[in-house]
């Protein structure tokens, strides 16, 4: 089953549009009953996209939502607790995309505002541009951020990337910003560029960085040089002020001023 939603023009309204009804499963009984918010006002999912639906489907699984139009980016939460099936954005997408998400794939063909994956726990998210600040993080207040499943973005991330990870996998094509795997429990982030502060208040899990790590926190062991993947690493483990045993690759680093 294909159920193509095209984002109408606005008319010059730059009002998020909150979309967390957007997930495959949602499809499987219609569209009748999807609805969405704009601001205060409940929108029927008509009122705000053209709407084409190819074949049936009995499961999510079997369900891929395909979302288009120049104003993509201002959807919010769509994928929010997906748990099977796919979506794909032909755009930009707005903030919380995957939230909670536990299965499927979502794939974004261009750039992810803040908060990419927050607190996902399995499934696939795809993003072909950048993504902003704090993806697949924890909420603020929160003790977990991703729990499980894959994200990867083939440009760059912003700051607090993977901040909280508890388990899954981040892979980052590009440079990250400030705080990469900030409070880092649990699970494999991989950043291809560079980045800074790399994994500060580490208690587990493993971060590599194949470009330049500045401003390392001091706290950190060395304890040698490891080959992985043909490339030759310098490992640490820490933090070690907090007790921590994660594992830390990088290429090439700066400590801190």
């Amino acid at each position: 089953m294909k159920v193509t939603l095209t984002m109408k023009p606005a008319g010059g309204s730059f009002i998020p549009i909150e979309a967390e009804s957007i997930i495959p499963k949602s499809f499987l009984s219609g569209t009748d009953d999807i609805s969405v918010w704009r601001g205060n006002r409940e929108l029927g999912l008509s009122e705000v996209f053209s709407i084409s639906v190819e074949g049936k489907a009995d499961r999510p699984e079997d369900v891929e939502v395909i979302i288009a139009g120049d104003e993509t980016f201002r959807l919010k939460r769509v994928g929010e607790y997906m748990d099977g099936g796919k979506i794909t954005v032909l755009g930009d997408i707005g903030m919380h995309c995957g939230n909670f998400m536990s299965g499927g794939t979502i794939e974004i063909q261009g750039n992810a505002d803040g908060w990419l994956g927050r607190e996902m726990a399995g499934g696939t998210i795809l993003c072909r541009g950048d993504a902003a600040n704090y993806c697949a993080s924890g909420y603020r207040g929160g003790r977990k951020g991703m729990t499980g499943g894959t994200v990867e973005i083939f440009g760059r991330a912003g700051a607090f990337l993977a901040e909280n990870v508890a388990g899954g996998t981040v892979i980052v094509h590009g440079d990250a910003g400030d705080m990469a795997g900030a409070e880092m429990r649990d699970g494999t982030l991989i950043v291809h560029g560079d980045c800074s502060r790399p994994v500060a208040n580490m208690k587990g899990g493993s971060c590599y960085v194949f470009g330049t790590a500045h401003a390392l926190i001091p706290t950190f062991k060395k304890i040698g040089t490891v080959r992985h993947e043909g490339r030759m690493l310098i490992h640490f483990i820490g933090d070690i002020a907090n007790r921590g045993k994660g594992n830390l690759f990088v290429k090439d680093y700066r400590y801190l001023d």
